[in-house]
Parts: structure tokens; C-alpha cells; sequence
């Protein structure tokens, strides 16, 4: 790992405990202020240019050096599947938070309601900081930017359901260490497959790419269902600005810094 990397490794990490931090020292006053509507918007846009312009493009251009005789768009494939396997997980979750929600009661949520929340949200900050460990500077600092974006209030709704449940203190603290940890994790592992793995470095980056792209599309488009972004916040004009500026603000730097195969 590159110094940048290291920096890229601290900030995340930093972001996440600042985030999740928040809800533990002010309990009171951040249970009825956990939205940052146009904060998320913006995100949303960001992570959308990010899948279509940057990420999934790479893939292609990855798999077709690596593959040049299958013409099926593998890529395509990749992205999609990770999508639909979040989105599913997160059906899930959803169904058992519902049956699981003490009705009246939002300060006994059962245990396992913050645990499974938090592992699938650390599924794809995992791969989001192997995606940035393994592309080159321009794109790992704008995939830096989205994911510092979003950790952070991840992390802030995060911890609020951690200590509106059974979970201790302590082990609300372990759990989001734990989450803050993914995606440095993400960006150590992606930084160690390019160095060590030689001539399989590309086509493990294609395939790195192509899950990043489905978890960027989903991340911008229906996590949290119930409070997706897209959904509860750009239906309100200011909000829809503040996507589509984020949108073309990651395009035009896409457009900027050249080819998406150079990721």
C-alpha cells in the first residue's frame, strides 16, 4: 500500500468512528435528527456516475484483455448478481426487523437487529475499499470521496440502533470498530491482491470493479428500502439538484481524467 492508501485507510476509519460516535455521546438529541437529506442525495448521485461511467466501463474493458473470446458482458453479470444479493439480504432484514419490533417499544430492539444491519452494510464497504485499493489515484480519490460521504452517516444510523437495543455498551462499541474497520480491510486487500497476485492482478480487478458497480448501483438506488434517497429525498426539487449535481460533478470528472480502463 501507497502512502495515499494509508491516508485513505485513517480517514475512512476515523469518518466511521466520528459518525457512529455521535449517537453514544448525545443519545437524547440525535433520535429525532438522523437524516441529512441533501448530504444522502448528493451521495446517491455520486455513487451513480461512479457505477456507470467509472466502474462498470473498467470491467468491461478488463475482462475483454483478459477474456477476448467470451462475448457475453460478464461484467454486467458480476454487477448484477451483487446487486440482487443485496437487495435480497436486505429484504430480509427488513421482514426481520418487523416481526422483531417490540410495537410501542423502540428502546428494546432485539440484538440482532444492529448485528445483521451492520453486516450487510459491511458487505459492500468491503468492496468498495478493495475497488479503491486497487485503482489508480485520480479514481481512488473520487471513490474516497463517495465512501467518506456515506460511512459516516452509515455509521451515525448504525450506532442509533445500536443503542436503542439489548446490545451493552461495550459490545455496541466492538460492533462499530468492527464496521469502521471494512472498508480500510477492503483497501489493504485490494492494495495486497495488486501487488502479490502478478498476471491474474487484472482479471481479479474486473471482477472487483463489476461487484463495486452493482454495490455503487445499489447503495444509490435502493438501500435502506424503506428510505432509499431516490425515493423519500429527491422527490423534493432541492434535493433532485443536489443528486443530479453530484451526478454530473462525478461525470465530469470521469470525463476529465481520460479512458475507464486507465482506473
Amino acid at each position: 500500500m501507497t502512502a495515499i492508501d494509508w491516508v485513505y485507510f485513517v480517514a475512512i476509519f476515523l469518518c466511521a468512528v466520528a459518525g457512529g460516535g455521535v449517537p453514544f455521546v448525545r443519545q437524547k438529541i440525535v433520535r429525532s435528527s438522523a437524516e441529512f437529506p441533501q448530504g444522502e442525495a448528493f451521495t446517491s448521485g455520486v455513487f451513480l456516475a461512479l457505477a456507470l461511467t467509472m466502474m462498470l466501463p473498467a470491467a468491461f474493458s478488463l475482462f475483454q484483455q483478459e477474456l477476448p473470446d467470451i462475448n457475453y458482458p460478464v461484467a454486467s453479470i458480476i454487477a448484477l448478481g451483487a446487486f440482487l444479493v443485496l437487495l435480497a439480504v436486505e429484504h430480509c432484514t427488513s421482514h426481520l426487523i418487523d416481526d422483531s419490533q417490540p410495537v410501542g417499544d423502540e428502546s428494546s430492539t432485539p440484538a440482532i437487529i444492529p448485528v445483521t444491519l451492520t453486516a450487510i452494510i459491511a458487505m459492500p464497504s468491503f468492496f468498495l475499499g478493495a475497488v479503491l485499493g486497487m485503482s489508480d489515484r485520480n479514481s481512488a480519490f473520487l471513490i474516497f470521496i463517495a465512501v467518506v460521504l456515506h460511512k459516516g452517516t452509515a455509521a451515525f444510523a448504525l450506532a442509533l440502533t445500536m443503542v436503542r437495543s439489548t446490545l451493552n455498551r461495550i459490545q455496541c462499541i466492538c460492533l462499530l470498530i468492527g464496521f469502521a474497520l471494512t472498508t480500510p480491510m477492503g483497501i489493504l486487500a485490494g492494495g495486497l491482491a495488486s501487488e502479490y497476485l502478478g498476471g491474474h492482478v487484472l482479471l481479479i480487478k474486473a471482477i472487483v470493479l463489476s461487484l463495486g458497480a452493482g454495490t455503487f448501483l445499489y447503495m444509490g438506488t435502493l438501500h435502506e428500502l424503506k428510505r432509499t434517497p431516490l425515493i423519500k429525498h429527491c422527490g423534493k426539487f432541492s434535493c433532485f439538484l443536489w443528486m443530479l449535481a453530484g451526478l454530473l460533478i462525478t461525470g465530469l470528472v470521469r470525463w476529465m481524467i481520460g479512458e475507464a480502463h486507465s482506473l
